[in-house]
């Protein structure tokens, strides 16, 4: 069976005050309660769910560098409920299905999050910054797990992709397969902190300046990674891998993207210390291959089909529900 890997059901399109749904519910009651938004056939939605969800999709608009327009976000508002009214619905469908949430998947997402935090208690952070705990995270992924299963027995069978599909999909979208200008980079950090006196900084300045003097007498920059560095990569040579615009601090990135093959930046001084950069290797802005694509492509059009399919159920599935909107009219937008 092709494997359907789908989190969210509804894809949520704001485009402009033209493009946008009327007021958000304003029919609504007042919220009954302070941590929910909606209680579909009984289950409820939880108000942070919707807050994140929210948040998520402003962002990416905000992206675009306009503001919001109160109808905008007004709109946000209504999409977002709307799509986990019926995200809610198809996982009721799937728990009549007698579907179990896969728990070693589960386990493996969540090993995989905490694996993205230097320490455990970032991860923590992190949680608590979305306002959401493990057991709140947990009961997601299983849910989301319940739903993929369901979507993948349903339509699995009925959802076909062509040839002629994929690759008008890959002549139209060009950009998305465009591989950006991407650089390997080393890195020496010796370590400094703005509460350490005076002489101590000049010591930490002294070392750098001094693994800097021989690498212009070409040392080894592994080597003295190995020897000297402060940082996680010390113990592979400083090697940071192939780095693309956009994953390295603003004050590293237009020096590093600047150098040459081979060559090594100037000190650069942050809060945490000095920096040395090289690069040793560059590989440019290339468009990938259709050859190279092209399964992936068919594996995100099936998906899509299957979002589709499974959207159309939960349209039917909303009509006959018992759907009750605990969210108020005078809801705002959520803060980062």
């Amino acid at each position: 069976m092709r494997k359907i890997k789908i989190y969210v059901l509804v894809l949520l399109t704001v485009i402009g005050c033209a493009g946008v749904a009327g007021p958000a519910y304003g029919q609504s009651k007042k919220a009954e309660t302070a941590d929910k938004v909606a209680l579909v056939n009984g289950a409820p939605i939880d108000k942070a769910e919707f807050d994140g969800e929210v948040l998520r999709i402003q962002k990416a608009l905000l992206g675009f560098g306009k503001p919001l327009t109160c109808n905008q976000i007004s709109a946000v508002h209504t999409d977002v409920l709307e799509s986990l009214i019926r995200r809610e619905l198809i996982y009721q469908e799937s728990k009549k299905a007698g579907i179990k949430p896969d728990e070693e998947a589960v386990d493996r997402e969540i090993k995989a999050l905490r694996n993205q935090f230097s320490n455990e208690n970032d991860y923590r952070n992190e949680l608590s910054r979305r306002n959401i705990t493990e057991d709140m995270l947990r009961q997601r992924l299983q849910k989301n797990s319940a739903i993929q299963q369901y979507i993948e027995r349903q339509y699995a069978s009925t959802v076909t992709v062509t040839d002629s599909e994929m690759v008008s999909y890959y002549e139209n979208q060009l950009d998305v397969f465009k591989q950006p200008l991407q650089v390997r980079v080393s890195h020496i950090l010796v370590q400094s902190d703005p509460s350490w006196d005076a002489s101590r900084k000049r010591d930490a300045r002294k070392k750098v300046e001094e693994i800097l003097n021989d690498l212009k007498k070409n040392r080894d920059f592994a080597a003295l990674a190995r020897e000297h560095s402060d940082g996680p990569t010390r113990t592979n040579g400083g090697d940071l891998g192939y780095i693309r615009p956009g994953q390295l601090d603003k004050q590293f990135e237009s020096k590093v993207f600047a150098l040459k093959v081979g060559e090594v930046s100037d000190i650069i001084e942050t809060d945490n210390g000095f920096h040395l950069f090289k690069v040793v290797e560059k590989k440019p802005e290339t468009i990938l291959a259709y050859e190279d694509v092209k399964e992936k492509i068919r594996q995100f059009l099936f998906e899509e089909k299957a979002k589709q399919e499974a959207d159309r159920q939960a349209k039917v599935l909303r009509e006959k529900a018992d759907v009750r909107i605990l969210l108020s009219e005078e809801v705002t937008s959520a803060k980062p």
